[in-house]
């Protein structure tokens, strides 16, 4: 494998769950562009100043303000496209994965969102820079041609759009679906991967996905995790739970609770030392009203563990139409924006922004910032911890995603 340094920039940075990965598995990280003003704390907090636990971003150029960036009014900048084409031959990889609203599945799929063009813009960057390797992460929908919803005059998916956009600007690239649980993700996350090589390199894309799966028993066994089966939800998060309740200490009027014992490999790895009867970041406990608290004391009594039915839920006078009682023994459904989708295994209430964390992989070390949750218009415009967490790729994924692309580039 080669022993140069391997650069990357992260566009569509959200939180940091990429960029964290990656730097756990070797990249130096360049810069990251992320717009939302609560997101770029959370990533700047703890990837980017000098004093956060990981420092993924030391060689952050002195061109580029450390504040958040519209990547539209980022590449509109003339001074910031000069500086970019001169960053051709030493940038290895330029990554992200694009707000997903417009391909998701869960969502709308509407082939007129505008915010599917934002994939562009990552294509933009990759002619301006020339890096060896470009990735974009996204939903499994972005695989999917649009059915009810058509762009005009598209019958294709956008990820093979963006395959045909890639072979024009001089990359060999193509695209798979790979599950987050199968590299130490407490979670079934079926995240679609497309992968660009440069062609003068001589490598072809597909090589990527070989290694991502040759690895996976190797990136496993480093973390000290079961190769044979996912990690469960009671694996990752049994530790947060607790029947003492503290103030919550950045959000005195909510209630939170002090580590447990850890049960497991996954536990230990996540709390990083942090000792029993400390009170872990973002562990705020929701005050749920009477009828929600009876809502979920009843599917405890009587539902399946998993989805909960629509006619369960109509029953009950709520209009969600998706509530997960979470099974202790298996991994989570995919962790999406909203904690109210999720009841704890154990407990008649939603499960905290930090359990959310540690089933998307984030370590205890890695602190939220922003407002817990945002509801109503303010939704389309702030990224609160909750959003933060469900839009995140998840650590332990990009972190086999980072070696795979590696041991990829290896081989010449």
């Amino acid at each position: 494998m080669s022993a140069r340094p391997m650069t990357s920039i992260d566009l569509f940075a959200g939180c940091g769950g990429l960029s964290l990965g990656l730097h756990k598995s070797g990249w130096d990280g360049l810069f990251a562009i992320e717009r939302d003003p609560m997101a770029f704390d959370t990533l700047r907090s703890n990837l980017v100043d000098d004093g956060g636990a990981y420092a993924a971003y030391q060689k952050w150029p002195s061109w580029l303000p450390r504040i958040p960036h519209d990547v539209n009014e980022f590449l509109s900048d003339e001074s910031i496209r000069n500086h970019l084409q001169s960053l051709q031959g030493s940038v290895t990889l330029v990554a992200g994965g694009p707000p997903c609203q417009g391909f998701s599945v869960g969502g709308s799929r509407d082939g007129t969102d505008a915010r599917n063009h934002l994939v562009h813009r990552l294509l933009e960057t990759v002619e301006l820079v020339r890096p060896e390797v470009a990735l974009v992460e996204n939903v499994e929908g972005i695989t999917r041609p649009f059915r009810s919803r058509p762009r005009e005059g598209a019958v294709t998916s956008v990820a093979d759009d963006v395959v045909k956009a890639f072979d024009e600007l001089g990359y060999s690239a193509s695209f798979g679906i790979a599950n987050a649980s199968h590299f130490g993700v407490p979670q079934v996350r079926r995240r679609a991967i497309i992968i660009a090589v440069r062609k003068d390199l001589d490598i072809e894309p597909g090589a990527f996905f070989e290694k991502l799966e040759s690895i996976r028993v190797s990136h496993l066994d480093a973390l000290g995790l079961p190769t044979d089966r996912p990690v469960t939800a009671q694996e990752a998060i049994g530790d947060l739970l607790s029947d003492k309740r503290v103030t919550s200490p950045d959000s005195p009027l909510f209630e939170s609770s002090p580590y447990g014992k850890p049960i497991g490999p996954y536990a230990i790895n996540m709390r990083g030392g942090a000792p029993t009867g400390s009170v872990p970041n973002s562990h705020r406990y929701t005050k749920h009203g009477e009828r929600v608290r009876g809502l979920y004391e009843v599917a405890h009594a009587t539902q399946p563990k998993g989805r909960l039915s629509k006619d369960f839920l109509l029953s009950r006078g709520t209009k969600k139409d998706k509530k997960v009682l979470i099974d202790p023994n298996a991994p989570v459904s995919t962790i999406t924006t909203h904690p109210d989708e999720f009841i704890h295994y154990a407990e008649p209430r939603n499960i905290t922004v930090r359990e959310m964390a540690r089933l998307q992989s984030f370590p205890d070390d890695f602190h939220f910032h922003g407002r817990y949750t945002i509801n109503g218009p303010r939704r389309k415009f702030d990224v609160a911890r909750c959003s933060q967490v469900g839009n995140a790729v998840p650590p332990y994924f990009a972190q086999a995603i980072g070696a795979a692309i590696k041991a990829m580039l290896g081989d010449r």
